[in-house]
């Protein structure tokens, strides 16, 4: 698979695992609108390899996001036109930190760890201890619970517990053989205890059992530890991307 072939795929992938209830498509874009929770669930998107960008069309996409109560943003992928970027800038944008979209194979299915609970939907056991790791203002909890219940692919929600508290928490996605790796977290006063090392192993393990062969996930490029992590289940880098912002 060529590396444009896989960015394709993988972004088509992103779209379904962490979906926006709401969204519009205009020739190979598309606006997504999420109620403001994450940047992927709330962003302008290409859907195709450099769709068009018509005259008016950045203008036409601040107007619906201000229609919705969204600040303006886009999300420039190697699908974006080359000169996306220039572009955004020149209308007043800001280019954000870069993030890293990584793959990996998965391994071998291992025993499941017992410290390790998995579900196949979010309750509110598992949204408390996923916000006790991350601070997740009240007023953006209607669009989370709406991402999160418009997945429709196989969803695993697993959750690492330890001394009878949970210390770290993510969400799986299954999809055509991949697994998204979505929303991992330890708690601030468990890090750098090897917890994130398990959740990890137990969920690309359980995958593996479901049927999937490979991984993928996106983090910060500046997110030191995270990436080590990542580094050593095997993940390198995919592509990036960054988003332009109003301001």
């Amino acid at each position: 698979m060529g590396s444009q072939e896989l960015t394709a795929s993988l972004e088509d992938l992103c779209l379904s695992a962490w979906p926006a209830p709401r969204q519009l498509h205009h020739s190979g874009w598309v606006l997504r609108f999420g109620g403001g929770h994450s940047g992927r669930a709330n962003a302008v998107t290409a859907i195709t390899a450099s769709p068009p960008v018509d005259p008016g069309f950045i203008g036409w996409c601040e107007t619906e996001y201000r229609r919705h109560g969204l600040p303006p943003q886009f999300r420039l992928t190697p699908l974006c036109p080359p000169d996306m970027a220039e572009k955004l800038v020149q209308a007043g944008y800001r280019l954000r930190e870069e993030s890293l979209v990584l793959v990996a194979e998965l391994p071998s299915a291992q025993p499941p760890d017992a410290s390790v609970r998995l579900q196949s939907f979010a309750d509110d056991a598992w949204l408390t201890a996923y916000r006790s790791m991350v601070a997740v203002p009240e007023a953006e909890m209607p669009a989370l619970r709406a991402i999160l219940g418009a997945i429709v692919a196989p969803a695993t929600y697993a959750t690492l517990w330890s001394d009878g508290k949970p210390v770290a928490a993510c969400l799986g996605v299954v999809d055509r053989g991949w697994l998204g790796l979505y929303k991992v977290a330890t708690h601030p006063q468990a890090r750098g205890q090897g917890h994130g090392a398990r959740l990890v192993r137990a969920i690309l393990s359980h995958a593996a059992t479901a049927g999937a062969t490979r991984a993928y996930l996106q983090v910060g490029s500046g997110n030191v530890p995270a990436l080590a992590l990542y580094q050593r289940f095997g993940f390198t880098t995919a592509y990036s991307y960054v988003y332009a912002r109003r301001g």
